[in-house]
């Protein structure tokens, strides 16, 4: 067998050989590429198509003295004014213009977030799937996604996003146990039905939970006062009156009695009790402050609305003059 392919042992025949099957394979991966290319601009340009509207001054943003810098600038500017319909146009107009990867991913996250504060949930998702298909680690497009499905009531898609979120470096299992408690929810099983299972999830270290267990059921879990101080003050019951925080709380509403040798801790409280028991008009308000971008909110929320960020809610708790009393 040997005699057919002695002419294989000449280095100068091997190295041609190697030479022409690296030029077939670099000669294949030029045309792959090629086409590939080609199907992305097919794909871009009827993901433009299908979102873009009518409108009288696109062609003369698509002037080419505009480049993607000058677009993107004044899409910011139109987002921030709420004209988030002029934006999504620009933005549109800024992808046809962009030159890498890196500047498409940014407009799919620009322009994901636009539809998202209009409230086009379904197209905000559909833009972040193609942001992902350029980057599919990118932290910022996952965590908005998962906003997004979050209000679509898309639960099981959440936890197979939250796996992602994990392989990334993120503690995600407190959220996993929060997202199958609103699974449970809207399940259509009996109220206690609904209960016994939200009692079979892991709720140890787990403040969100604990705070939706006490919103939804008035189940008490050991939570932390400062958790849910203010749905105890909507719905004012003494509960836990062995935990100092507690007892002070309820003192200052007149709902325990006084302590032998009793003194405040919390000044807010100390002050509201003093007020109310000289008859000033007084009621507590609570603010709620994001402990990852530090914006301050007038509503709870368990998903930060600016970060995105999970139980990163400080419940901030002041005395306010009330007229309405």
């Amino acid at each position: 067998m040997d005699f057919f392919f002695v002419e294989y042992r000449d280095p100068i025949v091997g190295l041609i050989f190697l030479s022409v099957l690296i030029f077939l394979i670099a000669s294949a991966h030029y045309i792959w590429r090629l086409f590939a290319s080609k199907d992305a601009e097919q794909k871009l340009g009827r993901f433009i198509k299908k979102f873009e509207l009518a409108s009288a001054h696109k062609d003369l943003l698509r002037n080419e003295a505009l480049n993607f810098s000058n677009l993107t600038f004044l899409a910011e500017i139109f987002t921030k004014s709420g004209a988030f319909e002029k934006a999504t146009q620009i933005y549109l107009i800024a992808l046809e213009k962009a030159g890498s990867k890196d500047e498409q991913e940014q407009v799919f996250l620009a322009l994901a977030l636009v539809y998202f504060k209009a409230g086009f949930l379904e197209k905000s998702r559909e833009v972040l799937h193609n942001a992902l298909k350029i980057r599919p680690r990118n932290k910022t497009a996952l965590k908005l996604l998962k906003i997004v499905q979050l209000k679509l009531k898309l639960f099981k898609e959440n936890l197979e996003l939250l796996d992602c979120l994990f392989e990334l470096g993120e503690e995600v299992e407190s959220e996993r146990e929060f997202i199958k408690a609103l699974m449970i929810e809207r399940s259509k099983s009996t109220a206690e039905e609904k209960r016994a299972a939200l009692l079979g999830l892991n709720f140890k270290d787990n403040a969100p939970l604990k705070r939706l267990f006490f919103e939804k059921y008035g189940l008490f879990k050991e939570q932390d006062f400062e958790g849910i101080c203010d749905l105890l003050y909507k719905n004012p019951k003494p509960v836990n009156e062995r935990d100092a925080k507690y007892y002070e709380f309820f003192y200052a509403l007149n709902l325990v009695e006084a302590r032998q040798d009793f003194r405040f801790k919390n000044s807010n409280l100390k002050m509201f009790k003093i007020l109310k028991d000289n008859a000033f008009k007084a009621r507590l308000d609570f603010s709620y402050l994001c402990l990852e971008c530090k914006n301050i909110m007038p509503l709870f929320f368990y998903h930060c609305p600016v970060c995105y960020e999970f139980n990163a809610c400080k419940i901030l708790l002041e005395v306010k003059n009330d007229e309405e009393c």
